[in-house]
């Protein structure tokens, strides 16, 4: 991590700490609940209460019952997870180049508009080989001392990144492949992916009008 790394994450540890230094600073009443706890006959007793009316006496209500159920019941710890295990798999099939996958693009009622057969993974357009946000500095800003508003120093921001090909913003919501032949597809609605291919019969949805020569009508 080099030096103005550091200086960043300096800068953000100090601020989260005075904001939190800045709460510890409003008034509470310890007393707040106890009257509520005692006309229901809940016991808080064992439970810290802060300050406040209904609310924080359901949060200890909440808290003290979830506290018992997990004394019955503790969580255990597993050998092993079925869904990671699945997401292992599933990264390792879709990262095979030599896969093939049946893609059916649908209309809204579900109808099969188009077929092909990708080679390799089906994408997301907004898939992205960098990052897309980026941390820079405001200049001539900083933080003013004293008050909990923060240590004296440059204050940054999250902005957007440029991608590879230098543009900015969004590429919608679709998905792209390669056929099997090398040709690129795009697609922005509805699909099915498969690895085997489906018994999916429909009427035709798009029909284009030609004439008696096979020509297209104007």
């Amino acid at each position: 991590m080099n030096t103005k790394h550091r200086t960043i994450l300096l800068a953000v540890l100090i601020a989260g700490m005075l904001a939190l230094a800045g709460c510890a600073d409003i008034d509470t009443n310890d007393d707040s609940g106890d009257q509520l706890a005692n006309e229901t006959g809940m016991d808080t007793s064992d439970i810290e209460a802060t300050d406040g009316e209904s609310y924080y006496y359901e949060v200890a209500v909440t808290e003290s019952n979830q506290q018992n159920l997990v004394r019955e019941n503790p969580p255990f710890e597993m050998d092993s997870s079925l869904e990671r295990q699945n997401l292992i798999d599933r990264y390792q099939y879709l990262n095979d180049q030599n896969n093939q996958h049946h893609v059916y693009m649908l209309g809204n009622d579900g109808t099969v508009i188009s077929y092909f057969v990708a080679q390799g993974k089906v994408s997301s357009v907004n898939s992205k080989l960098t990052n897309d946000k980026q941390i820079v500095e405001i200049k001539g800003a900083g933080f003013r001392g004293g008050a909990g508003a923060g240590a004296y120093g440059p204050n940054y921001r999250l902005v957007e990144s440029p991608q590879m090909d230098g543009s900015y913003g969004e590429n919608g919501d679709s998905i792209f492949f390669f056929t099997t032949s090398g040709e690129y597809v795009e697609w922005n609605g509805k699909y099915l992916v498969s690895e085997e291919p489906m018994d999916i019969n429909t009427p035709i949805s798009l029909q284009q009008q030609v004439d008696g020569d096979g020509d297209e009508d104007e």
